[in-house]
């Protein structure tokens, strides 16, 4: 049996950064642990598994959404724009986090939501409405034309002055402050052999990517039959690049009782930790089921956490496997 807090050389420099674990870098909680999966019961296992908790970061927008986001608010209050506007689904982790921070900069946030707003609104978009968002409708065709689309065009005869931020906080920006977060995590871990991270848009993986400590990256994506998530070509300092689709639960947003399973025995496991059903959950369940197989090959893998819990919002009451 692997011991929770096993001592290890990935984790060296952080314990002696933060001495019990914990910093405040500015306003952000830095930490990382040890993770026991459910494969690792089979005693040939000697893989060892660690988690940086991004999910502890920033309150109003946990994980990558904070430093999605970073960038484009500061170009936004650089530029004096009045009104920031952006693209989320009408269960968006990004739409939750993105409301969250230009309320709190003074704003006023505008969301173009995936598909038509039906009267009873979904959690994510009650919050949202509740914190004074502005609340568009789209169709789906005109939805995907992102910055380009018809809506875009509406919003922008109806406000003046309005900042736009790509859907899931994404574009060169976006990238920008994943590469920042990436840097900084990377700045206090030694002796990994793999980063694994999860991807919606991309634009996290392209910021560990770019991040030139990182040279060996797993991307997990979110969608079903995904490929080729990392833009080409790939930077010389990258070794390694794994990319994976969701093979394994019917693709985004579904969950397969094999899943739900899955994060129970995980948080039996770890009981301190939490995970999201549709990224870093999956990313989890899909490196367990390889280490079952005999096929993950890396002996020191750090997860990134990506926040997103608030999804659960989007998922039946009886599926919430984190009930005290």
């Amino acid at each position: 049996m692997h011991e929770k807090n096993a001592h290890h050389n990935l984790l060296l420099s952080w314990a002696e950064f933060v001495g019990v674990g914990w910093a405040l870098l500015g306003v952000i909680r830095m930490y990382i642990e040890s993770v026991i999966l459910p494969a690792m019961s089979q005693s040939s296992c000697t893989k060892r598994f660690y988690i940086y908790r991004g999910d502890l970061e920033h309150r109003s927008a946990p994980g990558n959404k904070y430093h999605k986001l970073k960038h484009h608010m500061n170009a936004a209050i650089k530029q004096r724009y009045q009104a920031v506007a952006t693209f989320g689904g009408p269960h968006s982790n990004h739409v939750d986090a993105f409301v969250n921070k230009v309320v709190e900069l003074g704003l006023l946030p505008i969301v173009v939501v995936r598909g038509e707003v039906h009267a009873q609104l979904t959690p994510t978009l009650q919050s949202a409405a509740s914190n004074g968002a502005i609340l568009f409708p789209s169709q789906r065709l005109d939805y995907r034309k992102g910055l380009a689309s018809d809506v875009r065009n509406t919003v922008d005869q109806f406000y003046d002055d309005v900042y736009w931020v790509p859907e899931g906080g994404g574009g060169g920006l976006g990238v920008l402050g994943c590469k920042d977060w990436a840097d900084t995590i990377m700045s206090r871990v030694t002796d990994t052999d793999m980063i694994c991270v999860a991807s919606g848009t991309g634009t996290t993986a392209e910021g560990f990517a770019a991040c030139e400590k990182v040279h060996h990256l797993a991307v997990f994506s979110a969608l079903k039959g995904a490929d080729q998530i990392v833009v080409r070509p790939i930077k010389p300092h990258l070794q390694t690049l794994l990319e994976f689709d969701e093979c394994y639960h019917g693709g985004f947003g579904k969950m397969s009782d094999e899943l739900l399973a899955f994060l129970k025995k995980m948080y039996e496991l770890n009981p301190n930790l939490q995970l999201d059903p549709i990224y870093t959950g999956k990313m989890l369940y899909q490196v367990d089921q390889f280490v079952r197989q005999g096929c993950w090959e890396y002996g020191n893998t750090l997860f990134i956490h990506s926040g997103g819990l608030q999804g659960w919002r989007g998922m039946p009451a009886y599926y919430y496997p984190y009930h005290e």
